[in-house]
């Protein structure tokens, strides 16, 4: 007789995200924030992070109230080159090892007029990739803009 061992089930839930619908995550693709993004409830700590297409965009979405999303830009990856300083506390709060252990991304401001969608450089959330831990922080530095126009993005290779 062989006993060979099952692989643990691995949690899924359906969660219905504002711009994909339904979509099935496992607790592993959540993002837990350690305190609440600024001006909403400390209900909302579960969120999950993705992306639609390809590119510097991407989408948070709350676990806890499917109506509460919002979309972010890793300003990294769209050119950008913030010189951000995190504070080790902020760093520590999450988990993170190290800088290069962490994701770092800004709110859209998506507006009618695309001329005028903007992002918060001075308020980023960071997400350490080990723990999942997240954290949005405030900045003290006067040359972060607090309103830095997406128009004003350089084309990628140029």
């Amino acid at each position: 007789m062989i006993i060979t061992e099952k692989e643990p089930a691995v949690a899924t839930l359906t969660i219905n995200t504002l711009i994909k619908g339904p979509v099935v995550i496992t607790d592993e693709d959540l993002v837990t924030f350690m305190t609440p993004l600024f001006g909403f409830s400390g209900n909302l700590k579960r969120w999950y992070i993705y992306q639609t297409q390809s590119g510097p965009s991407y989408w948070l979405q709350s676990v806890d109230d499917e109506k509460v999303g919002f979309c972010l830009l890793a300003p990294f990856k769209a050119g950008l080159d913030p010189d951000i300083e995190l504070n080790t506390g902020d760093v520590a709060d999450i988990g993170a090892a190290n800088a290069s252990d962490i994701d770092v991304y800004s709110m859209v401001v998506l507006d009618s007029d695309p001329t005028k969608t903007r992002t918060n450089l001075r308020a980023p959330i960071l997400v350490c990739r080990t723990t999942r831990l997240a954290k949005q922080v405030v900045l003290n530095d006067a040359k972060l803009p607090i309103k830095f126009y997406l128009r004003n993005l350089k084309p990628q290779g140029r």
